[in-house]
């Protein structure tokens, strides 16, 4: 677990992989987490979370990815999105593409069970399938995000996956595949906050105990 930080450290993305947090307010650690989704030529209905290790090189990687992203009992959620990349090498040359090859009317979803869609609750966490739907047997690179001014409290550990649905959204759809070399990597992300841990000694200036001599 990363050490959490204050305002004026964050300059950067916040770790995913320590599980970094920041206290931008007081009383409340936020959190950010990010991974990534890989489709490939095999493909799937449902696909894993992966939470990239800082070590990017396949054949020295100390560190392991970590395959999963779940969110802690009592996480405050208020947002969760995912983005399908544009996979064009170079994105000024022809149509944006992601690769992706699928069954038209089917859906694309982060959620934490297929019958959740478009929602936050204390049991429920989901994008909206709509914002991403295949069209011409593809989907267009874009994004969709659920969030909340209140956020919803879990009552339980979520672990969030990428569900392809049927046209309803909330049942299993047909195989997605991608034809990008190296596969389609979708982006996940959720944000939540959890309460700040009250205070010890060492972070009061508390008085030296003086203990008299013989």
């Amino acid at each position: 677990m990363a050490k959490k930080i204050f305002p004026g450290n964050w300059v950067a993305q916040l770790s995913s992989y320590q599980g970094q947090g920041v206290v931008s307010e007081p009383g409340r650690v936020y959190y950010q987490k990010t991974g990534y989704a890989k489709v490939d030529s095999t493909g799937g209905t449902s696909f894993d979370v992966v939470i990239p290790s800082p070590d990017l090189r396949g054949d020295d990687k100390a560190r392991a990815d970590i395959t999963g992203l779940t969110l802690p009992a009592g996480a405050n959620v208020y947002s969760v999105g995912i983005r399908v990349p544009d996979v064009r090498k170079d994105k000024g040359v022809g149509t944006a593409t992601s690769g992706l090859v699928g069954t038209n009317t089917n859906r694309l979803k982060v959620a934490d069970a297929i019958g959740n869609d478009a929602t936050i609750t204390t049991t429920k966490v989901a994008s909206n399938s709509a914002d991403l739907a295949v069209g011409s047997t593809t989907i267009a690179p874009g994004t969709s995000v659920t969030g909340l001014v209140t956020a919803a409290t879990l009552a339980g550990a979520e672990t969030l996956k990428v569900y392809v649905t049927d046209s309803t959204g909330t049942s299993a759809g047909s195989t997605l595949t991608s034809t990008a070399t190296g596969g389609t990597y979708l982006i996940v992300t959720v944000s939540y906050f959890v309460d700040d841990a009250v205070p010890n000694s060492e972070d009061v200036g508390t008085p030296y105990v003086v203990e008299q001599g013989a």
